[in-house]
C-alpha cells in the first residue's frame, strides 16, 4: 500500500522527476519470482548499477549547482538545485534529509510529501524516511497512508523509537477527530517496551510517550508508572551529558510526579546550561514542588535581581507564601505579577484566593470586578464571586453565582461539572436553609462520584440533624466510614444519627469513638456529647463536655445558640 500511495504521488514529484528513467517500469513494485531460484543476471546488474551511478552523478552535479547559487546569494535558484538533486537520486539519506529541511522551511509540504514519496519507493529506504512521509501524510490529513508509513518505520527499525513515536502521533490525530485510538496507542508502547536492551535515548523516549499515555487513560497509571519509573532511573543513571536528554528525564519525572527526581534532574541541566533564565525558572518549580520552599523562594529572588519583569517569579512566589500561610506577602506578589502581565486572567483569580484567605472579601471583590471588565464572562468569574459570597455570608447569593457558574458550565465547559462543584452547591444550599435543593446537589456530586465520602457524610448528617430518613442516612455514613474509618468527623455523624433514632447508649459508644479520633478540641463533638449525657441523665459528664464546648472560640453561630440551650438546662 505504500508504493500505491507513492505511485499516486509520482506524478507530481516535482521538477525533473520524469528524466529520472526512461523505463516505463521504474518505481513499480517488484514481485517476486515464485521460482525457487533466480539465477543472477550480470547484464541486469552491470545495466543497474550503471543507472544508480548516473543518478549519483546527475544529484551530485545538481548539489554543486546548488552550493554555488547559494554563494552567490541566489537561494530561489539554490533551493530549486537542492530539490532537483534530491529527486536524481532519493537513495541519498542524507540530501533528502537536508532538503526536507530546507522545504520545510519555506513551508512547501507539496514538495516534501512528493519527494519523500519517491525516495521511499527505494526498498532499502531508511525507517527515517518513513517516518516522515508519515508525519508529511499526517501534516495533510491523509492519517491512513501516515499510519502505513509509520508502521513500514518500525518494522525497518524495531530498535529506533522514531517509528513508534510517529505512530502514536498518528493515532493521537485520529483520537482528536473522534476515533476511538487508546488500544491501538497501547499495543504500540507495548511493543516498544519489549525491545531488548534499547539504548538510553529509546528508554528516554518510550518514557516521555508511556507517561503522555496516563494523560489519555488515567487507569492505566498503577502498571505503567513503575515501567516509566524504572526507564527514567536507567537513562538516569547512565549520567547522561547532552542538556536535551536530561531536560527530557527530568520532564518524564515530571509528569510521573517524582518530584525531588525532576528537581535533581533540572539542577544538572542548570549546571550544563548555567545561567539560563528559563532552566532557573523551571528549577525554583520543581523545588518547590519538591517541598524544598526555602530553595525555591532562593532561586526565585535570584531571577528578580537579574530581571524585575519577571512576572512567573513573582506568581511562584506567591505560590510559596500561600503555602506558608502568608497571605498578605502572596497578595504582593500577585498584584505585582499582574503589574507585569495584566493579560494573564488566572492571576486575577489566584489574587482574590489570596485575599479571600487573609479575609479581605472588599478587596477581593474589587479585584473579581477588574477582572469582569477585562475578559469576557466565564465560569471562574462566577466561582469566585460565590466565593466571596461565601465568606461574607451571603448563601442566597453565593448559590445564585453558583447557579451561574453550572449554568455557563454546561454550555462552554462541561468538565467543570464534577462532584466538587456539586458539593459546593450542595453545602451553599444548606447553609442558605434550601434543604431540598442541597439534597439534589449532594445527590448529584455521589452520582459523579460514589465513593466521595465528603459528600456521603454531609448529606447523611445534614438528615441525622433534620431527624429525616435516619436509615438512609447511616448507610450513607457507613459508605464514607468505609473510605475513612477513622474520620471523627464520620464516626459524629454516625452517633449523632443514631442518637436521633433514640438509640442514645449505642449512640455514645460512636460518639466516644469520634472524641478519640480527634487531635483538637470539636465544639460540635463536645455539644453532641453532653446532650447525650443530658439524655442519659449523667449531668456531671453534661456539664464537663458542654464547658469543653464552651470555651471554643471559633465555631459557626447555630452551634453557639444550641450551646447555650444545653447550658440552660444544667444545674
Amino acid at each position: 500500500m505504500v508504493f500505491a500511495g507513492s505511485l499516486v504521488f509520482a506524478a507530481c514529484a516535482g521538477p525533473g522527476a520524469k528524466k529520472e528513467s526512461a523505463n516505463p517500469t521504474a518505481g513499480r513494485p517488484v514481485i517476486a519470482s515464485t521460482t525457487s531460484e533466480v539465477k543472477p543476471d550480470p547484464e541486469a546488474e552491470r545495466i543497474a548499477e550503471d543507472a544508480a551511478i548516473e543518478r549519483r552523478i546527475r544529484s551530485m552535479a545538481h548539489y554543486a549547482a546548488a552550493t554555488a547559487a547559494m554563494e552567490r546569494g541566489q537561494r530561489a535558484e539554490a533551493l530549486e538545485e537542492f530539490e532537483q538533486a534530491a529527486l536524481a537520486d532519493p537513495t541519498n539519506e542524507k540530501i533528502v534529509l537536508e532538503v526536507v529541511r530546507m522545504l520545510l522551511a519555506q513551508k512547501k509540504s507539496d514538495k516534501v510529501l512528493a519527494l519523500l514519496v519517491k525516495a521511499t519507493i527505494n526498498p532499502k529506504a531508511p525507517a527515517k524516511l518513513h517516518a516522515l512521509l508519515a508525519v508529511a501524510y499526517s501534516q495533510k490529513g491523509k492519517l491512513d497512508l501516515a499510519r502505513i508509513a509509520a508502521e513500514s518505520a518500525i518494522r525497518k527499525a524495531p530498535g529506533s523509537i522514531l517509528g513508534y513515536k510517529t505512530l502514536v502521533q498518528v493515532y493521537e490525530k485520529e483520537i482528536k477527530g473522534g476515533a476511538k485510538r487508546l488500544p491501538q496507542i497501547r499495543k504500540v508502547l507495548d511493543e516498544a517496551f519489549t525491545q531488548e536492551k534499547p539504548p538510553i535515548a529509546f528508554q528516554v523516549e518510550l518514557a516521555l510517550m508511556a507517561a503522555a499515555y496516563i494523560a489519555l487513560d488515567n487507569t492505566a497509571a498503577k502498571e505503567l508508572q513503575p515501567r516509566i519509573r524504572k526507564l527514567l532511573d536507567a537513562a538516569w543513571a547512565s549520567k547522561p551529558t547532552i542538556p536535551l536528554m536530561i531536560e527530557q528525564i527530568g520532564r518524564g519525572y515530571r509528569m510521573i510526579e517524582a518530584r525531588e527526581e525532576a528537581a535533581a534532574a533540572t539542577e544538572a541541566l542548570l549546571k550544563a546550561l548555567p545561567g539560563n533564565p528559563a532552566v532557573l525558572m523551571q528549577l525554583a518549580q520543581d523545588l518547590i514542588l519538591a517541598g524544598k520552599l526555602k530553595e525555591g523562594r532562593i532561586h526565585l529572588e535570584a531571577i528578580l535581581k537579574k530581571n524585575p519583569g519577571a512576572w512567573r517569579a513573582h506568581q511562584l512566589l506567591a505560590a510559596v507564601a500561600m503555602d506558608e500561610d502568608e497571605y498578605a506577602a502572596a497578595a504582593k506578589h500577585y498584584r505585582e505579577a499582574i503589574k507585569l502581565n495584566p493579560r494573564i486572567e488566572q492571576l486575577y483569580f489566584d489574587l482574590v484566593s489570596a485575599l479571600l484567605s487573609d479575609e479581605k472579601p472588599d478587596e477581593a471583590r474589587k479585584v473579581l470586578d477588574l477582572a469582569k471588565r477585562k475578559f469576557k464572562p466565564n465560569f471562574l468569574q462566577a466561582y469566585f464571586a460565590a466565593m466571596i459570597s461565601l465568606e461574607k455570608r451571603d448563601f442566597g447569593q453565593a448559590l445564585d453565582d453558583l447557579r451561574r457558574a453550572e449554568t455557563i458550565a454546561k454550555n462552554a465547559d462541561p468538565t467543570r461539572l464534577n462532584h466538587i462543584l456539586y458539593f459546593q452547591m450542595g453545602t451553599t444550599a444548606e447553609r442558605a436553609g434550601k434543604f431540598k435543593e442541597a439534597e439534589k446537589y449532594f445527590r448529584q456530586s455521589i452520582e459523579k462520584k460514589p465513593d466521595y465520602a465528603t459528600a456521603l457524610n454531609y448529606l447523611g448528617y445534614m438528615w441525622a440533624d433534620r431527624g429525616e430518613n435516619l436509615d438512609e442516612a447511616i448507610k450513607l455514613i457507613d459508605r464514607a466510614l468505609k473510605e475513612s474509618p477513622d474520620n471523627g468527623a464520620y464516626l459524629d455523624s454516625r452517633a449523632w444519627a443514631l442518637f436521633k433514632q433514640g438509640k442514645t447508649e449505642e449512640a455514645l459508644k460512636w460518639q466516644l469513638k469520634a472524641l478519640k479520633q480527634t487531635e483538637e478540641g470539636d465544639a460540635e463533638i463536645f455539644l453532641h456529647l453532653s446532650e447525650m449525657y443530658l439524655k442519659l441523665k449523667q449531668l456531671k459528664a453534661a456539664r464537663e463536655y458542654i464547658d469543653k464546648a464552651a470555651a471554643i472560640k471559633d465555631m459557626e453561630p447555630d452551634v453557639k445558640a444550641r450551646i447555650q440551650a444545653v447550658l440552660k438546662q444544667l444545674p
